[in-house]
């Protein structure tokens, strides 16, 4: 070996040595999850993430997911939806729904707590539909579905429906806030699902008359574990409370506009949008609610002149 040999490894040598040796502590840091300091005490940190369970399948908002039937190759045009559809409620608490409020959209709705409750308050939630002006025959079907979230498993769902509710808060719709005609009840199983209907005679020209502007969405009871929880305490409780488990964001309502073809039955559920092949893309929006004993703390910037929080016919 040359000198000019020896002198590029010693070179070399000098150079990564050090790096290894920041490496290797980075690793075995990494490895006893705990920092030491110069005079050898461990360093105990107190941060720790908020645990909200699983990221389920009934949480992914892409439009492109197996959980609804759609995947990028199953369409004859990926671009031609029906309507564009939103789905909005005051997530700031301000007393007002804000659609260019980027705290009254987005993932404050599909992240949980989402939308918190208390039982027996009721909170206004806009309906969206903004037509696209397509030829078609058939007809243009608005729907609303309620279900509980199984943050324990991946795909999000319970093993029956008597779990699900056990596990689960209640949330009711109605149709407006005299509480008057009721819509959906996450409790009952007849009471799941509600579509509305127009068909090309009067859509999208006459909407208004058919498809809600707005519905109310009233806590009704907490989960189990939940019980005696405020917001704060549900957040920071890491998803373990009084022996059991409990995670926030356990109720999903999920809002759907699809196209179904000239003669098809009306289905109890809306089998037609997992078909391979359709006509023109659903369009969906959802929003995770939580139920507690009390309701959130609220600052109004209006007085709640809008009339978006109402006391309950039972408080």
């Amino acid at each position: 070996m040359n000198t000019r040999d020896t002198l590029r490894r010693a070179i070399l040598a000098a150079i990564c040595l050090p790096g290894l040796s920041v490496l290797l502590s980075v690793d075995a840091w990494s490895q006893d999850k705990q920092p030491i300091e110069a005079s050898g005490k461990e360093v105990v940190s107190t941060a720790a993430p908020m645990d909200r369970g699983l990221e389920t399948e009934m949480d992914l908002p892409a439009d492109f997911h197996r959980y609804y039937g759609q995947r990028v190759n199953q369409w004859r045009d990926i671009e031609r939806k029906i309507a564009k559809l939103d789905i909005d409620t005051d997530m700031n608490y301000d007393g007002t729904i804000d659609n260019d409020d980027p705290a009254d959209n987005g993932a404050f709705e599909s992240t949980p707590p989402g939308m918190v409750l208390g039982e027996g308050e009721l909170t206004k939630m806009l309906i969206r539909v903004t037509p696209y002006r397509i030829e078609y025959r058939g007809e243009v079907v608005l729907t609303l579905e309620v279900a509980g979230v199984n943050r324990a498993v991946k795909s999000g769902q319970f093993d029956s429906f008597e779990q699900e509710t056990a596990s689960t808060g209640r949330i009711r719709v109605w149709k407006d806030a005299s509480q008057r005609e009721l819509i959906l009840d996450s409790a009952d199983p007849e009471k799941r699902y509600y579509e509305w209907i127009a068909n090309e005679s009067v859509y999208p020209a006459n909407i208004p008359g058919i498809f809600p502007r707005f519905v109310y969405v009233e806590g009704v009871s907490a989960a189990g574990a939940a019980k005696g929880l405020s917001a704060k305490q549900v957040i920071d409780s890491k998803g373990v409370v009084g022996g059991g488990t409990y995670y926030s964001g356990d109720v999903r309502l999920l809002a759907t506009i699809s196209h179904r073809e000239e003669g098809a039955p009306r289905e109890t559920y809306p089998e037609y949008r997992k078909r391979f092949l359709k006509s023109y893309r659903t369009t969906f929006d959802h929003i995770l609610f939580t139920v507690l004993e009390q309701p959130q703390e609220k600052v109004f910037i209006n007085n709640n002149a809008e009339g978006v929080w109402v006391a309950g016919a039972g408080k």
